[in-house]
Formats: structure tokens, sequence, C-alpha cells
């Protein structure tokens, strides 16, 4: 069972999507009571929250846990990431998943589309893929809104076998 955890105030019909989407890709999925994003968090000199410090924050209760945040989140050498994960949790930021971030018009489909791509992703980590140079696989790194863009919510055949092998059912 996957544990979706709102991290601060986070839109409770995207949090619904997700659950839906998660659901129908590895089976349960839950959302579970939403938690405050830790202070100890946040870097004044980035105006930025430290992903990692968020990450090992979040609720061990259910199998995996997935954070969902809206706040900016960065790890150490990198100025920015889409989410991050370890063993059993995962972390993914909206904030840059946004068109108003880019000062865009707001897009809804779109922001639900790159939510579920950053989940996926981030899932997949937690289930032991590493990043795949497939440009189309959801496990490509996404260095910029322009990868997510264009990659696909889906495992490639070769990521998808992988997880199979290690006896992970994923619907796609």
């Amino acid at each position: 069972m996957i544990l979706l955890q709102p991290v601060g105030t986070v839109d409770r019909g995207l949090i619904k999507t997700l659950e839906q989407g998660i659901a129908s890709i590895f089976g349960a999925a839950e959302v579970g009571p939403a938690t405050r994003v830790p202070a100890s968090a946040y870097v004044r000199e980035r105006d930025q929250f430290d992903g990692e410090k968020i990450l090992y924050d979040l609720s061990l209760e259910g199998e995996v846990t997935l954070g969902i945040t809206e706040v900016d989140i960065f790890v150490k050498g990198l100025n920015f990431v889409f989410g991050l994960a370890d063993d059993r949790r995962a972390l993914i930021s909206l904030r840059r998943l946004r068109q108003e971030f880019y000062e865009l018009q707001e897009d809804g489909p779109l922001l639900e589309l790159r939510a579920l791509k950053e989940v996926v992703h981030e899932l997949g980590h937690v289930f032991g893929l590493a990043h795949c140079p497939e440009r189309r696989c959801v496990m490509y790194f996404s260095n910029s809104i322009l990868d997510t863009d264009f990659k696909d919510w889906r495992y490639c055949r070769g990521c998808a076998e992988i997880l199979r092998r290690s006896g992970l059912m994923v619907r796609l």
C-alpha cells in the first residue's frame, strides 16, 4: 500500500487524482493526514526547502510513503528537484510543475499529468529503478520541465521488465 501524505497545504482534488492514478498503476493507495512542512527545512539563502529534510520527516506508516508538497525543493548539488526518493519514501514538489511558475497561464490537466509523471518516476526509484537513458521513459532524469513534458508517464519496456522481475506487478 502506498500512503500519500500532503506536506503543507496541497489541493485535495489533485491529491485525489494522484491517488486514483497510483492505485490504477501500483494497486492500493490511500491518502493520509496532512503534515506541516518542517520549519528546519527552509534555507533562507536559497529561498527554498531542503528536500531531504522533508523526505526524512515523512511518515513510515505505509509500505511506501509519498509526500506531496507545494514548496520549492532542492538537494545538495542541484539548483532544484521535482522530487526525490529513498528506500520507502518519496517526495514530489508541485511548485515547478505548475505553469504559473514559468509565468504562464494555469493549466490543471497539464499539472495533473506532470505530477503523475513525477510520482511514477519517484516510486520507480523506491522500487529499485535507476535513471533510464531512454528519453521517453518516465525514469529519464528531468533536468528541466521540457524533459518532463517530453517523456511519457509510463516505464519503457526495460524498466517495466526490471520491476516485473523484482515481483512488482505494474499495470500500464
